[in-house]
């Protein structure tokens, strides 16, 4: 396969996945929330665990396209090996204690995030999706922007780049009716991206459903392909967040926002540029922005 990716059963299960008889689907759904145990077992023993034949089994690894159950298990057990990986495990546990010290909060924070920003730029979902991404947000007609509790603030600095570069965008950050208040104009030719890392929330999930019933694009930036959202969307990008604390790290998330938009203004960067003479024209004085300080 040319992208000789460990995440390629996870592609296959997702795009597939909505036509997937309600048997295959029992399969899908434990290999994405338990292919840690899916790895050690046999056809006959993945059967008895979801409840349907051996044969079912079989039958299910030829429907995502392997020769046998065997190749399908060796997918599996790609996945797990990655995860296990010294090099994406301790990487970034030993960058911080040769470059910070065993106290050195800053530090050790500072090199966990460039580890994050590592992954992520290094990501086989990431790297294989972006130029979707970036084709669906470009061609939207209106953007709505996604991001609940703690991730209203990802969802906000999306919508005021792209708005700021011409494109119509909608910022929604409250999981209550308000939310679907929003949603209820979308249509065909708009986008919906959506933010969702742990701790997932069903109503991210409720509105990217919603959008795909109305035939807009879909786009989560998330932390895991099994993620309930990444299994919703039609395009998803990878960041890692690891933290040093009780909370995730949002840099690589940051980082992909710039980068999409960085992405979607070259594609259209005389609309853009006319979009920001436009609002410099709308400003109200030449001292909106204060003096001083190259400001």
């Amino acid at each position: 396969m040319d992208r000789a990716d460990h995440l390629e059963l996870f592609h296959r299960i997702r795009s597939r996945y909505p036509e997937l008889s309600p048997s295959f689907r029992k399969i899908a759904d434990y290999l994405l929330e338990s292919y840690r145990d899916a790895a050690f077992l046999s056809a006959s023993r993945v059967a008895a665990r979801v409840d349907v034949s051996e044969s079912v089994v079989v039958r299910f690894a030829a429907a995502l396209g392997y020769s046998g159950y065997p190749e399908m298990l060796r997918a599996v057990q790609r996945i797990v090996k990655s995860e296990l990986a010294p090099s994406r495990r301790l990487a970034g546990e030993e960058a911080a204690a040769e470059s910070a010290g065993g106290d050195d909060i800053l530090g050790r924070t500072i090199a966990s995030d460039i580890e994050n920003l590592r992954l992520t730029a290094s990501d086989p979902v990431t790297t294989t999706s972006f130029a979707r991404a970036v084709e669906l947000v470009t061609g939207a007609a209106e953007v709505f922007s996604l991001g609940l509790r703690r991730l209203g603030s990802l969802a906000s600095l999306l919508g005021v780049l792209l708005t700021t570069s011409g494109i119509r965008t909608q910022v929604l950050t409250h999981g209550d009716a308000t939310l679907f208040e929003q949603l209820m104009y979308i249509e065909k030719g708009d986008a919906l991206v959506a933010f969702s890392f742990q701790r997932y929330t069903k109503r991210t999930v409720d509105a990217l459903e919603l959008a795909n019933r109305r035939g807009a694009g879909t786009l989560v930036i998330t932390d895991s392909l099994t993620s309930p959202a990444a299994q919703t969307a039609t395009v998803s990008l990878i960041c890692a967040v690891k933290g040093q604390s009780f909370f995730n790290s949002y840099t690589a998330a940051v980082s992909t926002i710039n980068a999409l938009v960085a992405a979607v203004v070259s594609r259209r960067l005389k609309a853009s540029r006319r979009a920001l003479e436009e609002l410099d024209d709308l400003l109200p004085d030449e001292d909106f922005f204060g003096r001083g300080n190259g400001l």
